[in-house]
């Protein structure tokens, strides 16, 4: 079994990474990244699969959502 490595010794990029999903969380949203990587499910939490980002793919500001994929 391996310990997680604390402060600087852990990688910059799982980090951020972290910190990121932490943040989407915390503003109630699922955050599920997409599978391409550009653009988080923006849906509160839910136990369906589908999932939607309603502002990354959008293509006019008139569209209700942008990506949506399932799970």
């Amino acid at each position: 079994m391996t310990k997680e490595q604390p402060g600087p010794l852990r990688d910059l990029a799982e980090r951020m990474r972290e910190a990121e999903q932490s943040a989407g969380r915390a503003g109630g949203y699922c955050w599920l990244e997409h599978p391409s990587g550009h653009g988080h499910c923006t849906k509160s939490p839910h136990t369906n699969r589908q999932h939607m980002d309603y502002y990354t793919g959008r293509t006019s500001h008139e569209d209700t959502h942008g990506l949506v994929w399932v799970e």
